[in-house]
């Protein structure tokens, strides 16, 4: 799967080192906002800015983590797969691939039967 996204848009949220960290973190296995601040070593309210502004971009996704016993919160999973620009006459234009889970794939082909 891959896109066109605005390319200053997307330069301007990968030049953020927080940006960046998150989804490194997150590129394996999923992990909660306070498992990221902790990681990464910046404020909670610093990671939710990041996530949210990631999520906008479409590069994580969001899970809740239901607890029985307990509050329900959510967890976050880097959705990206790679990022490459191309120079063109017109300028540069990018491409985001992005990582589909397998659920995801498996929709994906029953609505292609």
């Amino acid at each position: 799967m891959s896109d066109s996204p605005d390319v200053a848009a997307l330069t301007d949220l990968l030049a953020d080192d927080c940006a960046r960290q998150i989804l490194v973190e997150t590129k394996e296995q999923a992990c909660s906002a306070a498992v990221l601040s902790e990681r990464i070593g910046v404020s909670e309210p610093t990671v939710y800015r990041r996530l949210e502004r990631l999520r906008a971009a479409d590069l994580v996704t969001e899970e809740v983590q239901v607890v029985t016993d307990g509050k329900n919160f959510s967890v976050y999973r880097a959705q990206l797969d790679g990022v490459e620009f191309d120079l063109t006459e017109d300028g540069f234009e990018v491409t985001v691939s992005r990582r589909q889970r397998m659920a995801d794939r498996f929709t994906q082909l029953v609505e292609d039967m």
